[in-house]
């Protein structure tokens, strides 16, 4: 599970930011005790199940989210000659000598009950202009902190290639790092089973973001649970839930070496209501709507997520893009349910629809806020971390008034003094 995740120096992100599934000490309202029971995963270290980020066009909002998924990536990938670390050697423009400063990334991770600190530094590499034999970007440090007894202790930490990594167990079968550019943690990872590849395997495995550009990743898990007679019976009473009724759904292939995934392969069958006995066949693509496709692209992974034995953590940017507001509500409390949500996955979304800034629905400390500051750069804070906001108020309302930062500064587009008299703008 996530604890939180860090990141300094990336894009927007020009000071330390962090981003917390640590629920606070807060207590909703007496009307909404229910929330703090079903919202929270409890334990040692108590996390929420879902937080949303908030925040005008152009805050930062999307940049949290691509800060987490590229870092995501990074300990994806595999060691190669080459560099993929690219996407995150996007520094802050707005200071000096801005190519020279490194970029932070750091996560805390809850493994099979115990804590784990990993993160990274890494900038684009001077010298790779003189010679491009060198690595292109480099990882300049890298450590890992872990459980040992009460407190944590230092796993491996890295200064450029050298690795200190006494405490780390099987270390004596890890070959040295030979390349800059590669990150200590998937170099170790190939070598023994022990953490380091439980750490990358988390991430790997059971972190999965990028919505929006691929989509056809996501559909793979719906028609995989459409295609198969044990699961088609849940799929079809998961869009029920969602008010959209089916008696049957099905995938239809091409030939059987067909491995496209497009939504006018997709086939819904429905009775009709006032004709008796009539079926009718609807195309996913030509017949329903852009929310339905939507919810139908999503729904296999949320199905799989709230049933397997690993919580893990969907990332969903921009979550109301063509979602009707009922529908979203619906998805929060999907992840919010204990008896639905077993496994304790997690949410992390981005929004700009106030409809689910209800107290009845989320705590204070589940709703994040971005803004502009003076120097250009992003504030990530919290709804728990503003003063004097009672548990009961309507968060929606306070948000859109300002209360609360996160909102668009609008000014007037035409200044009456410099508009002529036949309309045009004057000097």
């Amino acid at each position: 599970m996530i604890v939180e995740f860090s990141v300094k120096n990336f894009r927007s992100l020009s000071d330390l930011q962090t981003l917390s599934f640590v629920a606070t000490n807060l207590k909703s309202s007496k009307d909404n005790q229910e929330v703090d029971v079903n919202n929270i995963i409890d334990g040692e270290t108590r996390l929420l199940k879902t937080v949303g980020i908030y925040g005008a066009n152009a805050s930062g909002k999307s940049n949290i989210i691509k800060a987490f998924e590229y870092f995501c990536e990074a300990i994806s990938s595999l060691p190669s000659p080459e560099s993929r670390l690219g996407k995150l050697t996007q520094p802050f423009l707005y200071q000096n000598n801005y190519e020279e400063q490194d970029s932070f990334f750091q996560i805390v991770l809850l493994i099979e009950g115990k804590k784990y600190r990993y993160g990274f530094t890494v900038k684009k590499n001077p010298d790779y202009k003189n010679d491009s034999n060198l690595s292109k970007e480099l990882v300049t440090s890298e450590w890992l902190f872990g459980p040992k007894n009460v407190n944590q202790v230092k796993l491996f930490s890295r200064k450029s290639l050298e690795i200190d990594m006494t405490n780390l167990p099987g270390n004596e079968s890890i070959a040295p790092l030979e390349y800059e550019h590669t990150l200590f943690l998937i170099h170790a990872a190939s070598y023994n089973k022990d953490i380091c590849a439980k750490i990358r395997n988390m991430v790997r495995g059971y972190i999965t973001s990028k919505f929006n550009l691929q989509s056809d990743f996501y559909r793979f898990h719906s028609i995989k649970q459409i295609e198969d007679p044990k699961f088609k019976t849940r799929f079809l009473d998961f869009l029920k839930s969602f008010g959209l009724i089916y008696n049957d759904i099905y995938f239809k292939k091409e030939n059987d070496s067909d491995d496209k995934y497009s939504l006018d392969k997709v086939f819904l069958t429905k009775k009709a209501c006032h004709a008796e006995g009539k079926v009718v066949t609807l195309n996913m693509q030509e017949n329903e709507s852009e929310g339905t496709k939507k919810l139908f692209d999503i729904a296999g992974l949320l199905i799989h997520a709230l049933n397997i034995q690993v919580s893990g953590l969907i990332i969903l940017d921009e979550i109301d893009s063509n979602f009707h507001p009922s529908l979203l509500i619906k998805v929060i409390k999907l992840f919010n349910d204990p008896n639905i949500n077993k496994a304790n996955a997690q949410l992390l979304f981005t929004s700009h629809d106030t409809n689910l800034m209800s107290a009845s629905l989320m705590r204070r400390d589940q709703f994040y806020f971005t803004e502009k500051e003076s120097n250009e750069g992003t504030k990530l804070y919290s709804l728990a971390d503003l003063k004097g906001i009672r548990n009961d108020a309507d968060f929606a309302k306070q948000y859109l008034a300002g209360f609360y930062g996160g909102v668009p500064v609008l000014s007037d587009f035409l200044i009456e003094k410099n508009v002529n008299e036949d309309g045009a703008l004057g000097d």
